[in-house]
């Protein structure tokens, strides 16, 4: 278990699917996903056999107490280069906009830099999500536009690259 100021990130459990399944399918966060597909259980169960045997990245659940709030992980690990992407999520409607997201998001970030030995975290996120100012607040700095990369909500959308070094960030 990974504790932060607000939550604890604690490894995935087979228990927790359906309720991950149907955040994904909600309609008002599923057009933040590169998955835009809605999610059946069958996908959804593969989904977690890969990434249980998948050495390349870690999925854990954001809990505040024992409340399931989100999910979060790193993913596309490079052990050469030591560098991720991450992805967050927090699901749970009472949650949002209390900061838990925010610090789900730097105790993943530190346990990529200090126990992982990750140099650098990144993300893609694309410009109809208003979550890239708190990682730029956090300290993610901008490497590029991918522009009108992503279709959603009848229009195009740029993908903006963000990452932040080890050097950099500030727990």
């Amino acid at each position: 278990m990974l504790y932060g100021k607000k939550i604890n990130l604690v490894a995935l459990e087979e228990e927790s699917l359906t309720t991950l399944k149907n955040w994904r399918n909600n309609p008002n966060l599923r057009k933040y996903f590169r998955e835009h597909r809605e999610i059946n259980n069958y996908m959804q169960e593969n989904w977690f056999k890969k990434i249980m045997s998948d050495p390349n990245q870690f999925n854990f659940e954001i809990r505040k107490e024992d409340v399931l709030i989100g999910h979060c992980g790193l993913y596309y690990i490079n052990w050469i280069a030591r560098h991720g992407e991450f992805g967050i999520y927090i699901g749970n409607e009472e949650y949002r906009n209390g900061g838990y997201g925010s610090d789900a998001l730097r105790t993943l970030i530190n346990y990529g830099f200090e126990q992982l030995n990750l140099n650098k975290i990144w993300c893609e996120v694309y410009s109809n999500n208003q979550s890239v100012d708190i990682y730029r607040h956090i300290g993610f700095k901008d490497e590029g536009i991918l522009r009108e990369h992503y279709y959603a909500d009848g229009r195009y959308w740029d993908s903006y690259m963000l990452s932040i070094l080890k050097k950099e960030f500030n727990t």
